[in-house]
């Protein structure tokens, strides 16, 4: 995959879990322009009681190194879930993909654990826009501290778009 510096990546809550608890997320917000929405932030905060807190992640400073961050509102909401049926995804995974068929520009995915979203950009057309954490990372020669989950790798997001596109 070829990687431009600056280029648009939207995140989700995550993506940016993994990549600061791998280490990997001061160089990925240095290279590529990452967008995400204000779901996804709000959804960063939430779950102290489940990490240890040097996973914590301050608010004021993720959102410094956010190149945007986009504010859905209720209509988009209810406008996407009326053409789309109410897809089973997660309050943030959806408002990332509201978010998504706004550009104008191609901007990459990255892949998120939950089926469901890989699954609704292929039925929309945009399996060939998903790239995986482990790629990105690689592509920058990031130093993790630890190995990445396997649903952030390539091999992970390889075999999932080939079963989708396979049926």
């Amino acid at each position: 995959m070829d990687f431009q510096p600056r280029q648009i990546v939207l995140v989700d809550t995550n993506v940016i879990l993994e990549a600061h608890q791998t280490g990997c997320w001061i160089p990925l917000a240095n290279y590529f322009a990452l967008h995400t929405v204000a779901k996804v932030v709000e959804e960063t905060q939430t779950g102290y009681q489940n990490r240890d807190p040097e996973h914590w992640i301050d608010e004021a400073v993720l959102r410094g190194q956010l190149s945007h961050v986009e504010s859905i509102t209720e209509i988009q909401r209810v406008t996407f879930n009326m053409a789309h049926g109410h897809p089973t995804l997660d309050a943030g995974e959806r408002d990332l993909l509201i978010y998504a068929g706004t550009l104008a520009a191609p901007a990459w995915l990255l892949n998120s654990p939950d089926m469901a979203a890989v699954r609704f950009a292929h039925d929309l057309g945009w399996i060939d826009r998903l790239v995986s954490l482990g790629a990105m990372s690689a592509h920058l020669k990031a130093r993790l501290s630890r190995d990445l989950r396997d649903n952030y790798t390539e091999r992970w997001l390889s075999r999932k778009r080939t079963e989708l596109v396979l049926g």
